[in-house]
């Protein structure tokens, strides 16, 4: 039983990284001979050492602030892009000095940071390519080939940005189940962050432009032609406060511009990550330092003044239409 018990508290069993491979032929193999577990999970046991090494490293500090079946969801097929984010939201925070309740409560939201006024509940989400309306995968490109990308910007972010708006409603009605539930330490009084990761849709999009579309409906950059001249102004938008949903043959019209509507201004701030972890080490940057931070404009509880000091930071003028985004430091 002991036994038993050590094998599943570990992420990487030794017996089964003996099995490393070195090529993408019997990494593929592989794939096959485990069919139950997750892909991403096999690579990073099997072909990617650094970051094996990285994540067993970190574990043994973390675990107390995951859930208890971490190791059996960051295994499985269907939780695995879900627990791989919570592990890189748990790294981003402790790196950046915050400090963390440890995960004792079994219903509530997925983290709390301990802070010295409020408590800050942070529910984090992965999107999906999604059933309804889905976004295409990204291709599986083979070396030796030439690959080309474009179209319409609007085309290209309209099913990623509903994937984002889908993954914020969904966080958001659970947490307000939570608020009516007096087994929850959530009181209405806290700050809520929505944390989503969008490395399964984001592709070749624009990070900035997908999020800043999805939450506070900021369409296509257009240029202005100023009055009695000929010359072109830019600096402009065109707003996109919705965006369709294609159900079948009928079309759904969705808000797109959620960080400045009062029925969401229990979500003090929505973060988005397009990347996994190890893509800060690949080119070279603090990790984290790709988040993006919206703030709601009419936040029941805003974030406090500089709480959040890295990433990048959205805030919109609601009166004015103006987007402003600066680094947070």
């Amino acid at each position: 039983m002991v036994k038993l018990l050590i094998m599943e508290q570990s992420l990487f069993p030794d017996n089964f990284i003996s099995n490393s491979v070195k090529t993408d032929e019997e990494l593929s193999k592989k794939f096959l001979e485990y069919p139950d577990l997750a892909p991403g999970y096999i690579a990073i046991a099997l072909a990617k050492p650094d970051l094996r090494e990285w994540y067993e490293r970190r574990w043994p500090d973390f675990k107390k602030y995951l859930d208890k079946n971490f190791v059996s969801g960051f295994k499985n097929k269907e939780e695995h892009l879900s627990r791989e984010w919570e592990f890189h939201i748990v790294s981003v925070l402790l790196d950046y000095g915050f400090t963390l309740k440890e995960k004792k409560w079994e219903i509530g939201p997925d983290f709390c940071i301990e802070t010295g006024d409020k408590k800050v509940w942070v529910e984090a989400v992965s999107c999906s390519l999604g059933q309804t309306d889905p976004v295409e995968p990204m291709p599986i490109m083979g070396s030796g080939k030439l690959y080309s990308f474009g179209g319409n910007i609007e085309d290209i972010n309209r099913p990623r940005a509903l994937r984002i708006t889908n993954a914020i409603a969904t966080k958001f009605e659970q947490y307000k189940r939570y608020l009516d539930n007096p087994e929850c330490d959530v009181s209405k009084n806290d700050c809520l962050v929505i944390a989503v990761n969008g490395n399964q849709i984001q592709h070749y999009s624009r990070p900035e432009a997908l999020f800043k579309r999805a939450v506070f409906g900021q369409g296509p950059d257009i240029l202005v032609r100023k009055a009695g001249t000929e010359k072109l102004q830019g600096g402009f938008y065109k707003p996109s406060l919705t965006i369709i949903k294609k159900v079948g043959d009928r079309e759904e019209i969705i808000p797109a511009n959620f960080m400045e509507l009062k029925e969401f201004s229990t979500i003090s701030v929505v973060i988005y990550s397009g990347n996994n972890i190890s893509h800060s080490w690949l080119n070279d940057y603090k990790t984290g330092d790709d988040f993006i931070f919206a703030y709601h404009s009419i936040a029941d509880n805003p974030m406090p003044e500089g709480f959040f000091r890295f990433g990048l930071g959205v805030r919109k003028n609601s009166a004015t239409g103006q987007i402003e985004d600066k680094k947070q430091s």
